[in-house]
């Protein structure tokens, strides 16, 4: 912490501000649908369900450990032609056309997300307190954030929302959320990050200059902080409800 007043709170989607989980069961199910898009959309790869399930699973699980690498986000397209269906002999044109909604499928279906239930009432909070709300996150559709704001009803709290399918870069590159900080025309030291993960959110914040960084425990903290050193960058606040925030970005002196 700087000890200089927060004027902004950033928030990721997947683990922070949504609970998100998948197993083994939801994604074979989410596999069966997928193969009904993709047909629809004239893109049907010609392979068994087990054999789609494997491509899907196996090249996301490449495009992750490169774009973890690079800090790259690349577009739709290039990940389902690239990752997901090479030397598949797909239509190009009709992959461009459709990528987005297939994305969208894969990032809602892949996993279950719920938005948390105390959320509402925590941005409300902290809306009435004068405090600036952004999002930055990770995620190859470029539209599924917005809509998901939408349908949870929570869109209009949020000034600024980044994504790193729109920026072309990821967490924990400082880029996307020094671009953040400068589209609210705020320093980053007077903004804070709310995140799940150390690997992606505290160390990116950190990197950028941010204010605060707060890890909220998710699914998916155990699984993406496995790697990291012990001497990484902590947060300033391991917290399990929402609701605790308020607290931490308004005391008089931190």
């Amino acid at each position: 912490m700087t000890g200089t007043p927060i004027q902004a709170v950033l928030f990721d989607m997947g683990g922070t501000l949504e609970d998100l989980y998948y197993d083994d069961e939801i994604r074979r199910k989410a596999t069966l649908g997928l193969r009904a898009l993709l047909i629809e959309r004239g893109l049907d790869p010609g392979l068994s369900l087990p054999d789609l399930h494997a491509a899907v699973l196996l090249g996301m699980q490449a495009y992750q450990a490169w774009r973890e690498k690079s800090e790259i986000e690349l577009p739709p397209e290039r990940v389902w032609a690239e990752y997901i269906f090479p030397n598949r002999g797909l239509s190009q044109d009709r992959l461009i056309q459709a990528a987005e909604d297939i994305t969208i499928f894969y990032d809602n279906n892949y996993h279950v997300r719920n938005l948390r239930p105390e959320a509402p009432e925590v941005l409300e909070a902290l809306h009435r307190r004068g405090l600036q709300l952004g999002i930055i996150s990770n995620i190859i559709s470029r539209r599924a954030v917005p809509l998901n704001l939408q349908a949870y009803g929570i869109a209009a709290f949020f000034s600024r929302v980044i994504t790193s399918s729109g920026l072309g870069w990821r967490k924990p590159n400082p880029r996307i959320f020094q671009e953040a900080a400068r589209s609210m025309g705020l320093p980053p030291a007077v903004c804070a990050y709310v995140g799940d993960t150390i690997s992606r959110d505290v160390i990116g914040a950190r990197r950028a200059g941010y204010g605060m960084a707060i890890q909220i425990r998710s699914f998916l903290t155990a699984k993406s902080d496995e790697a990291v050193p012990a001497n990484a960058e902590r947060p300033d606040a391991v917290i399990r409800d929402l609701t605790q925030i308020v607290g931490l970005v308004t005391q008089d002196v931190r």
